[in-house]
């Protein structure tokens, strides 16, 4: 056929989904309409699909994690070794890891009772301690009564120990002076008070050694259920030296612990340690080159002999307790907050320093460091995936809570990556184009009648005759043509200007004889 001989017509075509192919061998189309000139003016009525190369989208939405609650708590002393309770957040300068605090909270007991306090009385009950014990319960439950009257809030549990720990503290007893509704709890302690007693023959944990296990009563105490927030005291009483690993293992069962764990759980609970003991290497003096569980804790020393002899009594170590919380200061923030702080560090790594401004005296000790997260917050995520495919990187749009951004983030192996992890609870919204034309545009195969002739057909992509190859036939489930672009049409050369166009417009023309 020529080109004098046809004449152009509309073609109605429709769209079928990749269901409907036969697994026909492709027909390339090898001949497109040689004979028809498709620029003929006669041309005016053609059929076209536009397929729009489309934008594709996903959302992300950031973590809501807990905010890092970090408190610390000290002593301002002066030289003749009196407290100072006077002072104000403008007196103290805050740094962590140096980098400086400026948004904190300051209170102090002295002000108002603003700390729980938070007391383990662990004592030992092997049968020599049989007249301490029976001292020590009296003043405890006065204790316990006076506290409240005098509007402390205090918490308390028992722990009892000998070769190995008896009874561990798996509650405390709450004693809210502003809540009647622990008065039971505190008749519960006093009852528990008042069931303690020093085991003897069979029943006496002390074995036949002559040291007993304080430092596993440490530990264990060490893993009670403190208050996030609470000011934590050991009252630890015990008339003998302590088994330890190695070297000094006791019986066997006695679980007798390493220094080293000794250290460790103090540290981690940030537990005060008053310590009512013999004067020896662990407690008030350094085991080997190590420091002894007082000067560790920063608690404060009574010898053992003294509460023997009435020269002090339980009291006297209670009345520190309540002194120690008067002059405590407690600082508060979240890390969060603070620009320049890694909230996702667990507090071992966190140094936390609390020093007076210039002009001021005194010296800050007794400092011990809390947080509601000490093996540190969740990092916030900074990478979300956004495709394996590859994605045109100039076709990337973020949003933030519906706000575009424009810096801030890169594109990296398909992934969204920011500088700064998004903020908590923050929506991300991603728009992009894939890099290949056959990801980012989304054809489906034009359907044509069964007994078409396909070499009276011409086709053209975006204005543009489609060369043979270009085009592939197959025939549909039911018979019919059907005609889509082959893949040298989505190729990375872009031959029929995809992108420049946002799309591809398939004609189909027919030539027909007059």
């Amino acid at each position: 056929m020529t080109s004098g001989t046809y004449k152009y017509k509309h073609l109605v075509v429709a769209l079928v989904g990749a269901s409907v192919l036969s697994a026909c061998a492709p027909q390339k189309f090898e001949n497109v309409a040689e004979g028809i000139n498709f620029n003929d003016p006669l041309n005016d009525d053609l059929s076209s699909n536009f397929y729009k190369l489309s934008d594709s989208s996903t959302v992300f939405e950031q973590s809501n994690l807990d905010e890092n609650r970090t408190s610390t708590s000290f002593q301002v002393q002066l030289a003749d070794g009196t407290y100072l309770n006077d002072l104000h957040a403008s007196d103290f300068v805050l740094t962590e890891n140096g980098t400086p605090v400026t948004d904190f909270k300051l209170s102090s007991n002295a002000q108002s009772i603003v700390q729980t306090v938070d007391i383990v009385f662990a004592v030992d009950v092997t049968g020599s301690m049989t007249s301490t014990i029976e001292s020590a319960k009296t003043r405890l439950i006065n204790f316990v009564n006076g506290t409240r009257a005098r509007g402390y809030h205090t918490r308390m549990c028992l722990v009892t120990f000998g070769d190995y720990t008896v009874q561990k503290c798996n509650k405390f007893y709450d004693n809210d002076p502003t809540d009647p509704a622990t008065e039971t709890q505190v008749q519960e302690l006093i009852s528990e008070i008042t069931k303690l007693r020093a085991l003897k023959g069979a029943e006496d944990p002390g074995g036949s050694d002559f040291n007993e296990n304080p430092m596993r009563a440490v530990i264990d105490s060490a893993n009670a259920p403190w208050g996030e927030t609470s000011q934590r005291f050991m009252i630890l009483i015990t008339d003998d030296g302590f088994l330890y690993s190695p070297g000094n293992t006791g019986s066997v069962g006695s679980l007798a612990p390493r220094w080293s764990e000794v250290l460790t759980a103090i540290q981690t609970s940030q537990m005060k340690i008053f310590a009512a003991t013999p004067s020896l290497a662990g407690y008030d003096k350094k085991f080997q080159t190590q420091p002894g569980i007082v000067e560790a804790s920063g608690g404060e020393f009574f010898l053992f002999n003294n509460l023997i002899n009435g020269s002090i009594t339980l009291d006297t170590i209670l009345n520190r307790i309540i002194s120690r919380v008067k002059t405590t200061y407690l600082v508060e923030y979240v890390a969060d907050e603070i620009s320049g702080l890694n909230p996702a560090l667990e507090l071992s790594k966190r140094d936390i320093k609390v020093v007076l401004r210039s002009g001021l005296t005194g010296t800050i000790v007794s400092q011990t460091k809390q947080s509601n997260l000490p093996s540190g917050r969740a990092e916030y995520l900074k990478a979300w995936k956004i495709s394996d495919k590859p994605i045109l990187a100039d076709s990337l749009r973020v949003k933030i809570n519906g706000v575009e951004i424009r810096e801030g983030f890169a594109l990296l192996a398909g992934s969204l990556v920011f500088v700064l992890p998004p903020i908590k609870g923050v929506k991300i919204e991603v728009t992009f184009q894939y890099a290949s034309l056959k990801d980012a545009l989304q054809l489906t195969p034009m359907v044509l009648n069964a007994n078409e002739d396909l070499n009276a057909l011409a086709i053209v992509l975006n204005g543009k005759k489609a060369k043979g190859p270009d085009i592939v036939f197959e025939r549909s489930l039911e018979g019919h043509w059907t005609i889509r672009p082959s893949d040298t049409v989505l190729s990375e050369a872009d031959p029929y200007e995809i992108r420049k166009n946002g799309g591809l417009t398939i004609k189909i023309l027919k030539a027909s004889k007059p």
